[in-house]
């Protein structure tokens, strides 16, 4: 037994391997699997002893983490730190239909220092999004179209998030100064980035609003809002969804456009396969939707997925001249070289799938 481990995370473990076993506890070992960047988050562990293994995840309100993800102490802020919890604990989270659902949660405990230890299910045995074909990426979505689909309308609760996208949006608008600086003089940009494409940015921003009443324009439904590969695993029976850290209202296609473009900005697929991506993960969607007994307009639901895939990552280029005039070695953990090589030939989709939302919407009549 590892000697640095409270008491009270060893009277925890004692039941949650109960739970598992229906037998004492015995012998285990603890490791740390990941590093926290947003500031609710204190850290994860996965314990393992004869026969079991789970993951803890430690919840705390800090102001510890990137300056862009800190959490807050009111059920109505963007990243309130409790709400993850809250979720695992009013078995929302266990109420998702069909084959997409979030880990097994064995026990929520609300510790006396004001931390909250969530102990859930290790996935380390499932294949992670990052080894999937794009096929996989196609049934995974049809089975969040499914599950989203016997969302609509569900009943609201004060503690989910709202308006989490506009919000996002908001706090990135420092960022598009950017644009205007002569960061597209620097080498490792001036031959990877067209300048032009700045002004194609800069005029879609202008026009946020109209890209996020388009994405407010389809069905309300429960959403994850932080659907990218590394939150998402392959089981036999169907697929498995992670990190419910901003679950709220949002609408339909609003997760699958965050995913379209994640895949390739967190170095999962390549740039040349955002089409065949985006291709599968619409076409999964829709057929989820019309499962679930919600075949809503086509058109509609691509034109949140556009839109919302446009809005959202509007920040990536003036993010980028940002990282090079201020000569940042890496950009999103990689060396800055490899970063622009993967960035810079997806940001013109940024502007297509704008201009695709603007004609769909014209088509609308929005």
């Amino acid at each position: 037994m590892s000697s640095d481990v409270p008491d009270v995370e060893t009277s925890e473990l004692i039941v949650v391997v109960r739970q598992l076993m229906g037998a004492g506890l015995g012998g285990w070992t603890k490791e740390a699997i990941f590093e926290p960047v947003a500031s609710a988050t204190a850290g994860i562990w996965r314990y393992r002893g004869e026969g079991w293994s789970v993951v803890l995840k430690l919840l705390h309100h800090s102001d510890i983490g990137s300056p862009m993800w800190l959490s807050g102490d009111a059920e109505d802020h963007w990243y309130f730190w409790q709400r993850e919890a809250i979720a695992y604990e009013s078995g929302l989270l266990d109420s998702l239909a069909g084959p997409l659902r979030a880990p097994h949660c064995f026990g929520v405990f609300h510790r006396d220092d004001g931390t909250i230890a969530v102990w859930l299910e290790d996935l380390v045995e499932m294949r992670p999004a990052g080894e999937w074909s794009i096929e996989r990426y196609g049934l995974a979505a049809e089975h969040l179209g499914i599950a989203q689909g016997g969302c609509v309308g569900m009943h609201d609760h004060p503690w989910l998030s709202h308006d989490w996208l506009r919000d996002f949006v908001d706090r990135r608008a420092p960022l598009m100064d950017e644009l205007a600086t002569d960061a597209w003089q620097h080498p490792l940009l001036k031959e990877a980035v067209d300048p032009a494409i700045g002004y194609s940015i800069g005029a879609l921003w202008e026009r946020r609003s109209d890209l996020l009443a388009w994405v407010e324009h389809a069905p309300r439904t429960l959403c994850h809002l932080d659907l990218h590969p590394k939150n998402l695993f392959a089981d036999e029976a169907g697929t498995v969804l992670i990190d419910w850290a901003f679950v709220g209202i949002g609408t339909v296609g609003e997760d699958i456009g965050n995913l379209i473009l994640d895949a390739v900005w967190d170095f999962h697929l390549l740039p040349s396969d955002v089409d065949a991506l985006a291709e599968s993960l619409i076409g999964g969607y829709l057929r989820g939707l019309a499962v679930a007994g919600h075949a809503h307009d086509a058109d509609a639901v691509r034109l949140a997925i556009m839109a919302g895939a446009c809005v959202k990552y509007l920040w990536i280029l003036p993010a980028l001249l940002g990282a090079v005039r201020s000569h940042q070695a890496e950009i999103n953990r990689r060396p800055a070289a490899d970063t622009i090589a993967a960035w810079a030939p997806t940001i013109p989709k940024v502007v297509e799938f704008g201009d695709r939302a603007a004609e769909l919407a014209a088509d609308l009549h929005l």
